[in-house]
């Protein structure tokens, strides 16, 4: 394990608290948490800072924070030493040290590693994060593991418990001596580097074998103990064998290296007779200049559609109940009798296919209970279909500008107005990296049959690429409603 997450047990531990700080380093996140256009940046600082002292803690007890009765003193202490060490005490409060950032990372009644390790499925979550998480796929893949461990494990109501137990996930995967790259697991939970003191990792070096010795064992009276070589035979080179193993061993990898050129021959030959068939195709006069994919490898908590099943449900597209700027959304009801709502992108729209695949992107690393959820999806031929939870009352629109609908009580709109800014808020503040919707308006904000919000249509989120909440401009192209940016740009 690296020199900084091994336990200490004579770390300074300031006013008793046994959480230790000696070996971080606070420079690059006191800069952040001076400028207020980097405040995201400074709660995963933060984070990491309480959950890499926890792992170390945890290093040496075995349980995922400090005791309870510890609790009130380590916050307390936690605070003083971040304020000592450049952090201001507002950027400790903004980022909800305590009541969100906590010191004790009880997980569903879990409160030690070995806990944990033997909850259900945590074995696939160790499993997918074994590969190089420097790799941003990889990354990703141990992340969307955790989430759908988590939502089996809590659901996705809870947005602080979510945070919790992500944090507990982190912990317990740090303590995996051998098994997994702690600096690797540190940036890809919290987007951060630079905040050990002691850089690399301690690694034990053996020395090299010497030539054994017989010690001859003495009495009192022999006044030493002597130590005599053994004699080393002198082994003859045969020659003769070693030339024939290299010969066939060059034979064999010529075999295999034709091998492998005959498949790759036969690979391409056959995407070039696919090429020329959709050449002939009129209809795939868009699709020929595509060069892109959606990324492979979708997420494991989708559920994929087939076209047919699809078009059942929808009773063969029959009941339309919104439409956008993309698709057009269809009530369906499936075999099961779950109800969902169904967006049938459009066929020759290059924007609505690079929409499709942001949207399952996001949303597959998206979970807040004011965010609408992705059931699951359809990939056939041209056609993309996404298939969301369904939403009885409609959109916010609906009960706005149509005639006929009752009107909201202002008691309603001002908790969707919450509703709203809870999603603005776990999106600006706890993604990493930080997201900005970019289409938010009345139609993109759907009401369940209690009238609870939810924000949908992420096509047009635009992820920072610097971690700060003010998003930088990405282009000048007009995105969204045209109407109602041109309303925007006007007021």
């Amino acid at each position: 394990a690296p020199y900084w997450l091994s336990p200490n047990p004579a770390a300074d531990a300031v006013g008793g608290c046994p959480l230790d700080f000696s070996w971080a380093n606070f420079t690059t996140a006191a800069a952040a948490c001076s400028d207020g256009a980097q405040r995201a940046a400074c709660c995963r600082y933060i984070n990491a800072f309480v959950a890499t002292s926890i792992a170390r803690y945890a290093n040496a007890t075995g349980r995922l924070g400090v005791p309870p009765a510890f609790s009130e003193m380590c916050l307390s202490a936690v605070s003083d030493t971040f304020r000592l060490r450049g952090i201001a005490t507002d950027a400790a409060v903004f980022c909800g040290l305590g009541p969100k950032i906590r010191v004790d990372y009880q997980c569903a009644g879990r409160n030690t590693v070995l806990e944990m390790m033997q909850s259900p499925s945590f074995n696939d979550v160790i499993g997918s994060c074994r590969g190089p998480l420097s790799l941003d796929i990889t990354c990703k893949t141990c992340l969307n593991y955790g989430i759908v461990y988590l939502r089996r494990l809590i659901g996705s109501d809870d947005n602080v418990a979510l945070s919790v137990c992500r944090s507990a996930v982190f912990v317990t995967l740090a303590t995996q001596h051998g098994v997994l790259s702690y600096d690797d697991i540190l940036t890809c939970f919290f987007g951060v580097q630079g905040i050990t003191t002691f850089p690399g990792t301690v690694s034990v070096t053996s020395t090299p074998a010497s030539t054994p010795n017989v010690t001859v064992p003495s009495d009192s009276s022999a006044p030493k103990t002597k130590s005599v070589p053994l004699p080393q035979k002198h082994q003859k080179p045969y020659h003769i064998s070693v030339v024939p193993g290299i010969g066939i061993g060059v034979i064999l990898l010529a075999i295999l290296l034709q091998i492998v050129l005959v498949v790759l021959i036969r690979r391409k030959n056959k995407e070039l007779r696919d090429a020329e068939l959709s050449a002939q195709s009129p209809d795939n006069a868009f699709h020929q200049g595509q060069s892109w994919r959606c990324a492979e490898g979708q997420s494991p908590m989708f559920q994929r559609y087939s076209y047919k099943e699809t078009t059942k449900a929808t009773n063969n597209f029959s009941t339309v109940i919104g439409k956008g700027g993309f698709g057009t959304v269809y009530k369906a009801q499936f075999s099961d009798g779950s109800i969902a709502a169904v967006k049938r992108m459009d066929k020759v729209s290059r924007q609505a296919e690079e929409e499709f695949c942001r949207e399952m992107e996001l949303l597959a690393r998206l979970h807040h209970r004011h965010l609408v959820n992705l059931k699951g999806f359809c990939v056939e031929r041209k056609e993309r279909f996404l298939v969301y939870e369904y939403m009885e009352n409609g959109s916010l629109k609906d009960h706005l500008h149509s005639s006929g609908t009752k009107a909201l009580s202002w008691q309603t709109r001002l908790q969707i107005a919450m509703d709203v800014a809870n999603a603005l808020e776990y999106l600006h503040f706890f993604c990493n990296p930080p997201l900005c919707h970019r289409d938010i308006k009345s139609s993109n904000i759907l009401l369940d049959e209690n009238f609870v919000a939810k924000v949908a249509d992420f096509g047009l989120a635009h992820a920072s690429r610097t971690g700060a909440i003010s998003f930088e401009a990405v282009n000048t192209d007009i995105r969204g409603t045209p109407g109602l940016n041109f309303a925007i740009g006007i007021s």
